[in-house]
């Protein structure tokens, strides 16, 4: 697939067991994700950042190659974030390892689609209960970060 084809990966993430000082520090959440977003090869164009009160906050980073989404949770210590490049030449799970790595210790669950034309399909990897994880139910996997 060229750089232009129609195609990308697309990286859903749901993180939990934020400590909630540090998911509500929006700063250190929105520096992380720009720091990942460089490290992935994508371009960022813009950024837009929503601070909620008395906590939380949405931010949208606008990306020549598509886009990145966070909604956080602080009052649930969690996120949810969305990851999408088109092409080949980006990687956007380093924008979740950058993200995990500032966040210290949590839980998270991702899973990675292949969309477009000419891709090889690979399943979204289903968001589990523990318990199920822990019988071994096909398809799912809960990562643990310390």
């Amino acid at each position: 697939m060229s750089d232009y084809a129609f195609g990308g990966t697309h990286v859903l993430c749901d993180v939990t067991g934020i400590d909630a000082a540090v998911v509500a520090d929006s700063r250190l959440v929105v520096e992380a994700i720009t720091a990942g977003i460089a490290t992935s090869g994508a371009t960022l164009c813009n950024l837009q950042v929503k601070d909620f009160e008395p906590s939380g906050v949405t931010a949208l980073w606008l990306l020549s190659e598509s886009h990145v989404s966070v909604h956080t949770y602080p009052e649930d210590g969690a996120l949810f974030l969305d990851a999408f490049t088109c092409g080949e030449r980006c990687r956007p799970e380093r924008i979740v390892d950058a993200l995990v790595a500032a966040l210290g210790p949590c839980e998270h669950r991702t899973s990675v689609l292949r969309r477009g034309i000419g891709r090889v399909a690979s399943p979204v990897e289903p968001v589990l209960p523990r318990a199920d994880l822990a019988r071994g139910a096909a398809g799912g996997r809960l990562i643990t970060h310390s």
